[in-house]
């Protein structure tokens, strides 16, 4: 297959080298979320929401991020990439404008849709925008990289963002940092409009593949036939749905320690957003030096000694131990992903990687009602206690088999004794060489 360089005897090339150059510029702006660092607090002190009220929204959300991606791909398929990325932002500009005006439960759960419409349109349709864009220009190989150059600028802006943010709230306000965010989307919707439509490989909608539906049906039996596909995606649901209490209870921490809006409350915030960063930037490094499996194997640990740790110590101190959260997350993902690209036919990755996605959105369902009465009924350091006596057994056991099936796979070459378990918490390889090996991704 192949892609035309000229569109009615003109050279497009030079439009689509322009995407390139301005797709990182497009997130930075896109990413300059001022409002982050200070959304719980404005919720619930000057909107005046409960937790609970916050948990009985929370859920809407994650069903559409999760649950509406292949509808949201459907629409970019039809209509366009560069269409559907505007559409996205002109949502997430009415979200944060309509977030800034909160006035109650009501309007509070329409910017939720409105926040969740705006993120399931932009997930998964700016990376075949720029896939798309390289393909083009004859660079497909070249995706990874273009990738990562966008992920370290978005990366760039959520730190400055989180720095930024609470300033910004301290002196004009948590709605003037909101409509700071409008403001900062709105040029990213400008950087937009500069986009050049990317063409499909011509044949490319010609032939009629496998339906979503069918494909998720085909996923769904390889799991279930397959213990370490089924192990792990359980698994990974719940690793995931363990972290977000974090999401939500760092802020209010922060507050019950005495810090103030501003630029301390905000620098606080930041080593554990940092921290996240530099673990998808390291994932593949951990992958090397423990392997795959080893390192996810441990993550129970760090979220149980960590929420556990919290509660015990009740002092702001304890706000570097959500830097460990925070590397948790950042590396779970990719690793996880990596995991599951090695095992999964390529025609069903992509619906694997969407199942991984959608588990712990399912998770969230019953949880966060559930969480959100917790919070406004106990304090903080009770709450900590009880995510961690619900999570930790659960994950814990699911590890287990997990591991367990690896090993029955062939895949981890360990035994039944102790001190094996103990080389897994420890990130200790069974068997080191003194010589060069080749690397043990499990």
């Amino acid at each position: 297959m192949s892609v035309r360089p000229s569109l009615n005897g003109v050279d497009q090339r030079s439009a689509w080298r322009r995407n390139l150059r301005l797709y990182p510029l497009f997130y930075f702006f896109h990413d300059l979320h001022f409002w982050m660092p200070v959304w719980i607090i404005f919720v619930t002190d000057e909107v005046g929401l409960s937790f609970a009220q916050l948990g009985a929204i929370g859920p809407a959300f994650y069903v559409i991020s999760s649950f509406g991606q292949p509808f949201a791909g459907a629409l970019a398929d039809r209509f366009g990439r560069v269409r559907t990325i505007r559409a996205s932002l002109i949502i997430f500009m009415v979200f944060t404008a309509w977030f800034a005006f909160l006035d109650g439960f009501w309007m509070a759960a329409v910017a939720w849709v409105l926040w969740g419409l705006a993120m399931v349109s932009v997930t998964g349709t700016d990376s075949a925008f720029l896939h798309d864009t390289l393909q083009a220009l004859g660079r497909q190989r070249d995706f990874e990289r273009q990738a990562g150059r966008a992920f370290a600028v978005r990366s760039l802006a959520l730190v400055l963002a989180t720095f930024a943010g609470g300033v910004i709230a301290g002196e004009i306000g948590a709605r003037g940092a909101l409509l700071c965010g409008t403001t900062a989307t709105g040029l990213a919707l400008l950087i937009s409009l500069l986009f050049r439509e990317p063409p499909r490989q011509e044949g490319e909608t010609e032939s009629r593949g496998p339906t979503y539906m069918e494909l998720l049906k085909e996923t769904l039996r390889l799991a279930g036939r397959t213990p370490t596909i089924r192990y792990s995606l359980i698994f990974s649901a719940l690793l995931v749905a363990s972290m977000v209490p974090e999401f939500y209870l760092l802020q209010p921490f922060l507050k019950e320690q005495g810090v103030e809006v501003g630029w301390l409350f905000s620098a606080l915030q930041a080593p554990a957003r940092i921290a996240t960063v530099l673990a998808a930037a390291l994932a593949f490094w951990l992958a090397m030096r423990f392997g795959i499996v080893r390192t996810l194997a441990s993550m129970p640990f760090w979220v149980v000694l960590v929420y556990v740790g919290i509660g015990l110590l009740d002092h702001l101190g304890a706000v570097a131990l959500f830097v460990i959260l925070g590397l948790a997350r950042g590396a779970q993902m990719p690793l996880m992903e990596g995991y599951l690209n090695r095992r999964v036919p390529s025609r069903l990755r992509a619906t694997a990687l969407s199942l991984n996605h959608m588990g712990w959105a399912l998770i969230m369902l019953p949880f966060l009602p559930i969480f959100g009465e917790v919070v406004d009924a106990y304090p903080l350091s009770t709450v900590f206690h009880g995510i961690a006596a619900f999570y930790g057994p659960l994950l814990l056991i699911v590890m287990i088999l997990w591991v367990r099936a690896n090993r029955q796979e062939g895949r981890l070459p360990l035994t039944s004794t102790l001190s094996n378990w103990r080389d897994i918490v420890a990130l200790k390889p069974q068997h080191p060489e003194p010589a060069a090996r080749p690397i043990d991704i499990d």
